[in-house]
């Protein structure tokens, strides 16, 4: 995925009611954006793919995404038909933000959370938030308060949720160490099992659905090295083994890893090695050819 400017989204909702109710189409997209209020995403038909904090996230029919104030976050092609609710804490908090109640609120929005489909019709969720829509769209006498009561029986369920009900800081979160891990891992498996095709990083990005910025910038963190270093010196490897038992031309080596001009894998295997392809076969016994 590419990266857009996000934009402080403005006019959310009516300055004199802090809930606002949006149901989208079949096919839903809108371009990075963030603001100020909580947003809870249900996934009424198909799947959701939202870019949240340059990390995608792909939710299933039946899911809950809960969106913590200021999240940078887009929908992407493949998003289908969403109920989305959007509130301003301060509304709920009042006057008495450092109460117990208030505090468990804080702690539930404070991160990035995904509630899975089982749980979400267990405890009623899609319901409850359906029946705020249904205030919203009837607008019958009172409608407002009863938005307002809806919401709070909402909030309520999701704060008395148990943590193992939930999928914590994902995505957009810290990732854990053995994630880190395990992402890298898969990164390098990817790239050691494709070098020799011409890899770039909108393809590396594809397969681990990442946002090739986040991507190179976790690879490096992790491997000292971005990701087309390790790419690169894992190709010069290979190569280095057949430059030592093959009696392929050079070209012919270049282009079986991954090479697609004889000049850049020249270039390349002299930033590696101090000394081009040629001369390393020579300093080997074998002939340069």
């Amino acid at each position: 995925m590419g990266t857009m400017t996000s934009f402080l989204e403005r006019g959310l909702m009516d300055e004199d009611f802090p809930i606002r109710v949006v149901q989208t189409e079949e096919t839903f997209l809108f371009a990075p954006h963030w603001h100020e209020e909580v947003e809870i995403v249900y996934v009424a038909e198909s799947g959701a793919r939202i870019e949240l904090n340059h990390h995608l996230c792909e939710l299933k029919k039946g899911e809950i995404l809960m969106i913590k104030p200021g999240e940078v976050h887009s929908f992407l092609p493949g998003t289908g038909k969403l109920l989305i609710i959007v509130f301003r804490m301060h509304f709920l908090t009042g006057t008495n933000p450092c109460g117990p109640d208030e505090q468990s609120l804080k702690s539930l929005v404070s991160h990035n959370t995904v509630i899975p489909a089982h749980q979400v019709q267990k405890a009623n969720l899609a319901l409850m938030m359906k029946a705020i829509a249904e205030e919203e769209s009837g607008r019958q006498p009172g409608y407002k308060w009863s938005m307002k009561a809806r919401l709070y029986d909402l909030i309520v369920r999701l704060i008395r949720l148990k943590p193992g009900q939930m999928e914590d800081d994902y995505p957009g979160g810290a990732c854990s160490e053995s994630k880190k891990f395990a992402f890298i891992e898969a990164v390098c498996e990817y790239l050691e099992r494709h070098y020799d095709q011409p890899l770039k990083l909108d393809d590396i990005a594809d397969h681990t659905n990442f946002n090739k910025f986040y991507l190179c910038k976790l690879f490096k963190e992790a491997r000292g090295m971005t990701v087309m270093d390790y790419l690169n010196q894992y190709r010069i490897a290979q190569a280095k083994w057949e430059l030592l038992g093959g009696s392929e031309s050079i070209l012919q080596i270049a282009v079986r890893n991954g090479f697609n001009n004889l000049n850049s894998f020249n270039r390349i295997f002299k930033k590696y090695n101090g000394c081009t392809p040629s001369e390393f076969r020579k300093r080997s016994g074998r002939t340069a050819q």
